[in-house]
């Protein structure tokens, strides 16, 4: 059916311009905090683009439901706006007709949001906590930026080089101070290269055509020297090695295998949870988003939104409180799930009876 088609094509649509706007959002703030990580030497910054893409899959099962629940909400609130519903349910397709079509959508959309719930968000987490906690682990010197002063995290050393030549793979014109029991010292070179040691870590920068000045602050003593090659140790960063992954970071096969712990079950009750809350939601949408031509529509966007975040946040908390050694929480959780489903289903049977939510007075004449 036509109607059926258009509703399933704007609901993609607009799934998809939302998620896109969330994930800028998300973007925007996640680009801060690595771009700070940069300057201060943490990661190099070509790692930045596979830390974003890990963060960002690991966080989809978590966005995916909300752009779903606001686009039916969008596209519902369009067509009300525009009277369309009010012709199709002129042709005797009102609310209900609209349920075949979600219907498929629900499936196509449960399986993705499954997927990334149950496999791909989790795997994504815990690669990249494992890529960063490598580069935290790495020399000083991996996180190295041509025209930025780099501290490392002992904040015993200050690195700066004017350019990198990825052709040859030298740094040029290259400042470093570095502070010992001995006393400072401030090295600079035309050259540098890095020297990779036996594990292929950097451990080491080699310099070339420079000169090292020590001495300690306050004294007029000091040494230099003139070299044409100098070996400078970038000592490893004092990092404790990653003993145990996030919880959220667990292969979904290891939390039931390992599910007598009721906090390793939480979990799994939680990441069921993103599925289970997504036919709740598009049966809410519709609800909220059908008919209601007199209605402030600002104000019933805003009120499906806290409605959400409400439903959402609370279930969050159940499953905190449930790794507080508070079993009844999960089964409070599946409660609430059921209760807001009993909502939703009543709101869509009011307004499927062509009548408004929470008055006697009628929404869409049909």
């Amino acid at each position: 059916m036509i109607l059926h088609r258009a509703f399933s094509r704007e609901v993609l649509q607009n799934t998809g311009a939302v998620a896109v706007l969330v994930l800028s959002i998300f973007l925007v703030i996640r680009v801060v905090g690595y771009f700070r990580l940069v300057a201060e030497g943490t990661i190099p910054t070509n790692s930045v683009l596979t830390l974003l893409v890990l963060r960002l899959l690991s966080h989809l099962d978590i966005i995916a439901p909300l752009a779903v629940y606001v686009a039916i909400l969008l596209v519902l609130g369009r067509w009300s706006r525009d009277r369309e519903t009010v012709v199709a349910a002129a042709a005797g397709l009102g609310l209900a007709s609209f349920l075949r079509p979600t219907f498929y959508l629900l499936v196509i959309l449960g399986i993705v949001i499954g997927g990334f719930s149950l496999y791909l968000s989790p795997l994504a987490l815990r690669s990249g906590d494992d890529v960063e906690h490598e580069f935290r682990s790495r020399s000083d010197v991996s996180g190295i930026v041509p025209g930025v002063f780099t501290e490392n995290l002992g904040g015993d050393g200050v690195y700066f080089v004017e350019s990198y030549d990825p052709v040859e793979g030298l740094y040029r014109n290259i400042f470093a101070w570095v502070r010992s029991d001995e006393g400072d010292g401030v090295v600079v070179a035309s050259t540098a290269k890095k020297i990779l040691d036996e594990v292929g870590e950097v451990s080491t920068l080699e310099l070339g055509k420079g000169a090292r000045y020590d001495g300690r602050p306050g004294e007029l003593a000091y040494q230099s020297i003139e070299f044409e090659t100098y070996g400078m140790f970038i000592g490893d960063r004092p990092i404790p090695p990653q003993t145990r992954p996030r919880l959220a970071g667990w292969s979904t096969l290891a939390l039931w295998e390992k599910r007598h712990s009721l906090e390793l079950r939480s979990e799994l009750h939680w990441r069921l949870s993103k599925i289970a809350i997504l036919p709740v939601l598009m049966l809410l949408a519709l609800a909220l988003g059908y008919g209601g031509q007199g209605q402030n529509r600002m104000l019933m966007m805003v009120s499906a939104l806290m409605t959400y975040f409400a439903y959402a946040n609370l279930g969050g908390y159940l499953v905190a409180l449930s790794r507080r050694d508070n079993s009844e929480a999960l089964t409070l959780l599946w409660i609430l799930h059921l209760l807001v489903a009993l909502i939703a289903l009543y709101l869509f049977r009011r307004r499927a009876q062509n009548r408004a939510l929470f008055t006697g007075n009628h929404g869409v004449s049909g």
